[in-house]
């Protein structure tokens, strides 16, 4: 059980705490910081629909990093899953993530 919720709904605007490249066990899916992106943004997906909300209604994101050599592939993951859409972004470079994770993202997203 997580010590916090993954989202909260305020009014319009939906705050999507940090997700990580896990399963639904949550275990890292691998190794690879881009494969962990990937599912974190699927991570990411499935809470938008839950809460009722699409790709196209966030607003701001910030993504944590523990490799900047991982920055360049990142950012294409982070173009095709956003597409036209450009949320506004903030990456970090962190020295670690939890359950020694190489990424990861939250959200701000508005109706």
């Amino acid at each position: 059980m997580l010590p916090y919720k993954p989202f909260i709904l305020k009014g319009n605007i939906l705050f999507i705490s940090g997700q990580l490249g896990v399963d639904e066990n949550n275990e890292l899916i691998s190794e690879d910081p881009i494969e962990q992106f990937k599912k974190a943004l699927e991570n990411l997906d499935k809470i938008l629909k839950t809460a009722g909300f699409s790709r196209e209604d966030i607003v701001k994101t910030t993504i944590f990093l523990t490799d900047e050599n991982s920055f360049p592939l990142i950012n294409e993951e982070f173009i095709k899953f956003f597409g036209e859409n450009k949320p506004t972004r903030t990456t970090i470079i962190v020295k670690a993530l939890p359950k020694g994770a190489k990424s990861e993202i939250e959200a701000i997203a508005m109706k």
